[in-house]
């Protein structure tokens, strides 16, 4: 699986079943989709795009035999998980506090990727916060830029590139990477 940073809370998934896109943002190309999501944020970006389906409510969906699974953390973001390549990818949208523990109940406990968007209400100790509690292999941040420098003290790797591939192979029982991908 690909998962390539467009800047914002854009994330895409390029995976062998399907190509997802979280957030879509304006520089997102919006070509040939399996479908998007819309955590609530950026719905007018969703418009323009060549997609079989947009996502913005909870639920449960089987779309070109990926399973995503969203719910809502609060009344204005819906988080959602997919599985794809044997990869749980869970794109948090735009937090603003730490979602309660009946949220985590029903997310589950494995999560392989987080794509955690910070911003001035959910900064490096919320992202931190959960990541103890997913425990992911790896955390991919977007969001505002301007906190990226304290994830950086914090432990995250900055990437030259704007992508990253992983494989079921790659997940470490061991290790949990923070990785921010250039936009």
């Amino acid at each position: 699986m690909k998962i390539q940073f467009y800047g914002e809370n854009c994330f895409e998934i390029n995976g062998k079943d399907a190509k997802i896109v979280f957030d879509p943002n304006d520089k997102f190309p919006g070509k040939n989709l399996d479908f998007a999501t819309n955590s609530g944020a950026f719905s007018a970006n969703c418009e323009k795009l060549e997609t079989k389906k947009i996502l913005s409510i909870p639920g449960e969906f089987e779309i070109s035999g990926v399973l995503v699974r969203g719910f809502y953390s609060r009344p204005e973001n819906v988080v959602f998980k997919v599985v794809t390549d044997g990869i749980a990818c869970a794109h948090f949208g735009s937090l603003e506090v730490r979602p309660s523990t009946e949220f985590f109940e029903k997310l589950g406990e494995n999560v392989d990727v987080l794509l955690v968007n910070l911003n001035e209400k959910f900064g490096v100790k919320e992202a931190k916060d959960l990541m103890e509690t997913f425990e992911p292999r790896y955390t991919i941040i977007g969001g505002d830029q301007s906190l990226f420098p304290k994830m950086v003290e914090a432990g995250a790797k900055v990437l030259e590139e704007n992508s990253l591939t992983i494989s079921q192979t790659s997940l470490s029982e061991d290790k949990s990477e923070i990785i921010i991908l250039s936009a």
